[in-house]
């Protein structure tokens, strides 16, 4: 086996379940994170020669895995648009029994709530809540300052408590 295969496997090893980490995230539905996952990968190992720093390669395909998410997440609610009716009776049909339903019903409005969120915050809550990523990892996907990203997950959370009350 060639030097730069191994060395790519390892990267994906080590970075695989953080990679399907984000697009869960961000998607919310395992397969669709895996297909995201394995684009990925695929789309870094057809650039990982032209990768000049190696050490960037955990930031480098966490901002892929972040972007491809995004943009499956896009396609989705067209597509959910146009399936309305569908998508909310198959919701429904998900609840069992009376604990179940109010757990549902909570989780259903933080989801709509943190949906409501600018997209700037909605974006740094995903990463650093749902994915539990570090303020710096959330800053090299999204492109921003670390300090930014601590203001805007302070905003986000204040703004999420206040909804939910």
């Amino acid at each position: 086996m060639e030097e730069g295969a191994w060395s790519f496997g390892a990267r994906v090893s080590e970075n695989q379940r953080r990679v399907f980490g984000i697009a869960y995230g961000v998607l919310g539905n395992s397969a669709d994170a895996e297909d995201v996952a394995q684009e990925a990968f695929l789309r870094a190992y057809q650039k990982f020669d032209s990768l000049r720093e190696a050490p960037k390669f955990r930031a480098w395909v966490n901002r892929i895995a972040f972007r491809l998410a995004l943009n499956r997440q896009r396609a989705q609610r067209r597509r959910w648009a146009r399936d309305a009716a569908w998508h909310r009776s198959e919701i429904g049909t998900a609840v069992d029994g009376a604990k179940n339903a109010e757990q549902q019903i909570l989780l259903d409005q933080l989801r709509r709530e943190i949906e409501n969120l600018p997209e700037k915050l909605r974006r740094v809550l995903q990463l650093s809540l749902i994915d539990d990523m570090e303020a710096e990892d959330v800053a090299a996907v999204l492109g921003i300052p670390a300090g930014t990203v601590r203001s805007r997950l302070h905003t986000a959370r204040k703004l999420l408590l206040e909804t939910m009350q």
